[in-house]
Order: structure tokens, then C-alpha cells, then sequence
């Protein structure tokens, strides 16, 4: 009987397990929490249809820091809670002097305080008691990081076509690219692909043939901050009315997508962007443009 016993217990524990894994009752496959994911959907607009479907499928509740998202300001930081620029204002937002022009800022004027691309991955990194990350430059160049090199631009270390990396990248493994023509350098998080996060060709058909692209997170340009916080200065001008904004913040985009695939195309301040507008809440995913980036490097931390 110990034998018989033994198989009807197995079997019992292997179709439980068949289930866990079956589709919940939105229809998204159920998926293991993940600290890092957390960490930065918390920096994302309240209602991000990325972080509804994440709590669907974990069971988790994620409450955005600010609930407009967080925009981008070149050099922000985010240090502690309660100390710093990035949380002066907390829970509202903290209207910096730009006491040096460039690119989008013009010295003189008050912007929305938030973060750059780098002070986004290191403030996830750290929410997540993780050593910070080195410098772009250093990644990419310092002999002694190359060795947490996942793929990079070097002969014989290239990546797989866009659609093979979910087999082989990990939640916040990091993308690092330079830019040619620019030089400017910029780094975003691979937080997986939209099949991952339980989208179909049916529910998304634009987006059908790229289901398995990767998904990354980021603070940088975004085709629809400057609108968006635009809103939030004339809704509250008490607070906001002398401030200035620029186009980006953290938000979710999709690689390898070819520019001429994407349905929408625009040109927002010095910026061309391209991007789906998708069905799901109507949510604006831009497309990482690739195409004058000669170096990358897709970087695993060794802590």
C-alpha cells in the first residue's frame, strides 16, 4: 500500500502544480514575484497597465511613488527617503533650478526633479540591496567588467536575434548602448517580453510578431511625458506654475523593433520618436532606436 499511497501522492502534487500554472481567471499565466520588477514599477505611473497585469499574475499590490511617474532630470538622483532632491517635496514633486543648460534644459529655468537613466537602475539596484552598478563608460570599456558581460558588441560576443534572448537574459540584467553619431550613452532594465506578461496576438495584434521581443524599463526620452506633466502643471499652478518640463521619465519600451513596423511616428521638442499605441489602456510603448548604436553591452551585476 506504501507504494500505491506514494504514487496517488505524487500525482496529487503534480496535478496541483499543473494548475498553479495554468491561466488565472483574467487569463495570464501566474509568474514568480520579482524584487527587481517591484523596485521599478514603483517608479511608474499609477494605472500602468505593465504593473496591472505584474499584480494579476504574483498576487502583489504595487504602489506607485508619485502618481504621475517619475520624470527625467539629467544627473537626478534618488538617495535616501527623506533626504535629498529626489524626495524634498514627498509625495509631491521637487522643482529643481537648472543652474546648467543642456540638451532639454535651459539654465535658469525650474524643472520637475527626477532621475537620469543611470540614477534609475542604481536606485533599483539598491531597493533591492544591490551593489550600484559602475558607470556606463566603466561597463563598457573596463577590462574587469567585461567579464559580467552577458553579450556585447566584440566580435564572437554579439547577442542572438531580439526574439532568442528571453532564453538567456535575466530579470535586471542591463542594456548599456552608445550612441554613434551622439556619443551619449544610456541604460535600461530587461524586465521580459509581452508574452511574459500574458499578451496574445489577439489582444494586441500590431504587436503579434514581436510577442517575444524584449521588454525593457528605463528614465529617458518618452513620447508623452512633456504632455503629460504639461497637464500636471496646469492642473496644480499653485505648485507647479513656474515650472518648466521636459520629454521623458520612466516608462516601459520593446527592442528591436524595426522603426518602420511601429503605426505611429512623431516629433516631440528635438526628439523623433516611434511607437505603438496599445489596447490595453491605450498605454504608449516606444521603440528603442537602434540604429547608430555601435557599442552595447548587455551587463548581469555580480552582486
Amino acid at each position: 500500500m506504501k507504494g500505491r499511497t506514494g504514487w496517488i501522492l505524487r500525482t496529487a502534487a503534480a496535478l496541483l502544480a499543473a494548475v498553479l500554472l495554468l491561466p488565472c481567471g483574467t487569463g495570464r499565466a501566474q509568474r514568480e514575484p520579482s524584487d527587481l520588477i517591484e523596485a521599478a514599477f514603483e517608479l511608474l505611473e499609477d494605472g500602468n497597465p505593465f504593473v496591472r497585469r505584474y499584480e494579476e499574475q504574483t498576487g502583489r499590490k504595487i504602489e506607485p511613488l508619485f502618481p504621475y511617474g517619475v520624470p527625467y532630470f539629467y544627473g537626478g538622483l534618488s538617495g535616501a527617503k527623506g533626504n535629498g532632491w529626489f524626495y524634498m517635496a514627498y509625495p509631491d514633486y521637487f522643482v529643481k533650478l537648472c543652474e546648467k543648460g543642456s540638451g532639454y534644459f535651459q539654465k535658469g529655468k525650474k524643472y520637475f526633479y527626477g532621475l537620469d537613466c543611470t540614477g534609475f537602475t542604481r536606485h533599483v539596484y539598491k531597493a533591492c540591496g544591490l551593489e550600484a552598478h559602475p558607470s556606463l563608460s566603466d561597463i563598457m570599456t573596463q577590462w574587469e567588467q567585461k567579464q559580467y558581460h552577458v553579450y556585447d558588441s566584440r566580435k564572437g560576443h554579439e547577442a542572438p536575434p531580439y526574439e532568442q534572448l528571453k532564453d538567456t537574459l535575466r530579470i535586471g540584467d542591463l542594456l548599456v548602448i552608445k550612441h554613434e553619431k551622439t556619443k551619449s550613452r544610456h541604460v535600461m532594465m530587461y524586465i521580459g517580453t509581452l508574452k511574459e506578461f500574458g499578451y496574445t496576438a489577439e489582444q494586441e495584434p500590431a504587436l503579434a510578431a514581436w510577442l517575444d521581443y524584449p521588454l525593457v524599463i528605463h528614465c529617458g526620452l518618452s513620447p508623452f511625458y512633456g504632455e503629460r506633466f504639461q497637464k500636471v502643471i496646469e492642473e496644480y499652478p499653485e505648485k507647479y506654475g513656474q515650472c518648466l518640463t521636459t520629454d521623458g521619465g520612466v516608462a516601459v519600451s520593446i527592442l528591436g523593433v524595426p522603426r518602420e513596423e511601429a503605426p505611429a511616428h512623431g516629433h516631440v521638442q528635438k526628439t523623433d520618436y516611434d511607437w505603438f499605441e496599445m489596447n490595453d489602456g491605450g498605454y504608449v510603448l516606444s521603440l528603442i532606436n537602434l540604429k547608430d548604436v555601435k557599442y552595447y553591452a548587455w551587463y548581469r551585476s555580480n552582486s
